[in-house]
């Protein structure tokens, strides 16, 4: 049997058992699944992360006196050349069937208006930016979701791609180009990632770019920067920017690296969250601004995810391109990043081209018998 149908196998059992667990491919990596073998979810204070090995975090947009959530991994199993023996699984108990709430799809005049008002505040000089998401609804059950899942892997294999389920967030699956931190023996690499374009409509040279889309990149790669700089890491280095491609979009993409020197891994993660790529700036503005104009809660969409180790390495990634399961169907989270200059039709059709990615695997994808 191949590994990717024991993989598939071995999802099916922990959607049906409502396990807590997170499946994950790092990129260049073998997938993992890491299942508890009781269902609470824990969370730990940022500065207490330094005593957690083997842990997924599960870090929402919204982190309430930010404290992180994390699956543990008393079940690991590892999907390489040998097949794994995924009955250990039945040593874990799932959770109850809780309340699944589905969020109203965003219609095209709502986000239009929000657009409109964003660009305004941007104008009015209230803010650089903020980044607008809406909801998409897929007619698909969670049984295409182990497929999914491989597909998507398939499709860029420079992307996280993940899924995991809690008794508190339910069941999400994510392929995200945008790694927030990685981390090993006190060296962090962080991506600074900003601007869109089509995939097939990727310029010839950097500067053309519109210029929109360079100060988009800008706004966030200087975050990144200034945070490496008030928190003191050390021997900070820039590279970039370039064109990164992700399924049916491209994207400008920076890397900063660093030493931590005494700053504590937790506190720096917590202070990147998050990025004016999925926020905004001024960031707190911005956190108010999308408060007031999205319909929906955000929930586990452009939080952080991925497995954390103290004594290394620790990879998180920004959760992006993710949907949620709900009662009956799937619900798809896209954003694009505002600023004065935005059009705001241009934006919807943006959001669309990124939630493309999940429409395009699901026709190909044969259905599950």
């Amino acid at each position: 049997m191949s590994s990717e149908t024991v993989l598939q196998k071995a999802l099916e059992r922990c959607i049906e058992k409502r396990l807590t667990f997170a499946a994950f491919r790092i990129p260049g990596r073998p997938v993992q699944l890491w299942a508890q073998r009781d269902p609470g979810l824990e969370t730990v204070d940022s500065t207490l992360l330094l005593g957690l090995n083997q842990v997924f975090l599960t870090a929402p947009f919204l982190l309430p006196q930010g404290r992180v959530p994390f699956i543990r991994s008393d079940i690991e199993l590892m999907f390489a050349e040998i097949d794994p023996d995924i009955s250990v699984l039945e040593e874990c108990e799932g959770s109850a069937v809780g309340p699944q709430t589905a969020e109203k799809a965003t219609s095209k005049a709502d986000f239009i208006q929000a657009v409109e008002a964003a660009k305004l505040a941007c104008r009015n000089k209230e803010l650089d930016k903020v980044v607008l998401s809406r909801v998409l609804d897929m007619e698909v059950g969670t049984e295409r979701l182990p497929g999914l899942f491989v597909g998507a892997m398939g499709a860029n294999d420079r992307t996280m791609v993940a899924m995991v389920h809690t008794p508190e967030h339910g069941l999400w699956l994510g392929a995200s180009p945008e790694r927030l931190v990685h981390e090993e023996l006190d060296h962090v690499r962080v991506d600074a990632l900003a601007a869109t374009r089509p995939a097939d409509a990727i310029p010839a040279r950097l500067s053309g770019w519109g210029a929109k889309e360079l100060d988009e990149q800008e706004k966030v790669m200087c975050h990144v920067h200034s945070t490496f700089a008030r928190m003191d890491l050390r021997n900070i280095v820039v590279r970039g920017p370039e064109v990164l491609e992700a399924g049916p979009v491209a994207h400008l993409h920076t890397t900063l690296e660093a030493d931590l020197g005494d700053c504590i891994l937790g506190e720096l993660v917590l202070a990147l969250h998050p990025t004016p790529a999925v926020c905004g700036a001024p960031t707190a503005l911005a956190r108010k601004f999308i408060n007031a104009h999205e319909q929906h809660q955000r929930s586990l969409y452009t939080g952080f995810w991925g497995p954390w180790n103290a004594d290394g390495p620790t990879e998180l990634f920004v959760n992006l391109r993710c949907m949620h399961a709900t009662p009956g169907n799937m619900q798809l989270y896209a954003g694009a990043g505002i600023t004065a200059g935005s059009d705001a039709e241009m934006e919807w059709t943006e959001t669309t081209r990124k939630a493309g990615m999940w429409f395009g695997l699901l026709q190909r994808q044969q259905p599950a018998n």
